[in-house]
């Protein structure tokens, strides 16, 4: 039994540990923009080949695993770290927007893929899965942003301008 204890006393310090706490406000808002854009990073780089697409399906589905990966990582990030006081859902807020993208790029991703390998993609059901995406990422992004800004204002940072959100607004053009 006492090995039993001391079994549980380690898993949980081990558990304890592996818990990041972040005190400072600008490093703690950091901390999940910087997880966001290395999904970012990774995405970019996918979405630049739909407009020259590699004949082998393979490097692209290799991609958007990366992108995958990304969002395990950041979902992960966020389940280590501990909330701070007067955070306003932005821990929260955060995990529901990687949990969207991993959902996103592990479900709607791939039929859009699957679709533009085709010899005559069908661009109403490619429009029609891309519009889903944007119309559910408007709403986590919502809240993220609103989460945010709240948390911003709360604790007077000065939020600037993500340099990835020119790289997406220059994609959707």
């Amino acid at each position: 039994m006492n090995k039993f204890k001391h079994t549980l006393l380690l898993l949980f310090i081990a558990f304890a540990a592996s818990a990041q706490t972040i005190t400072d406000p600008v490093e703690y808002n950091d901390y999940f923009v910087t997880n966001q854009n290395k999904i970012g990073d990774e995405l970019l780089k996918l979405i630049g080949m739909f407009d020259n697409l590699p004949e082998d399906k393979a490097i692209v589905n290799a991609q958007l695993n990366k992108v995958i990966a990304e969002c395990d990582n950041a979902i992960a990030a966020v389940k280590s770290i501990k909330p701070i006081a007067n955070e306003f859902n932005l821990r929260n807020a955060s995990m529901d927007l990687f949990v969207f993208y991993k959902s996103t790029m592990s479900n709607d991703y791939p039929l859009m893929i699957d679709e533009l390998y085709k010899p005559a993609p069908d661009m109403e059901k490619l429009n029609a899965v891309l519009l889903k995406v944007q119309d559910g990422e408007a709403i986590v992004d919502k809240e993220f942003q609103e989460a945010q800004q709240q948390f911003a204002t709360f604790h007077n940072i000065k939020l600037e301008e993500n340099e990835l959100q020119g790289e997406f607004d220059g994609e959707e053009e």
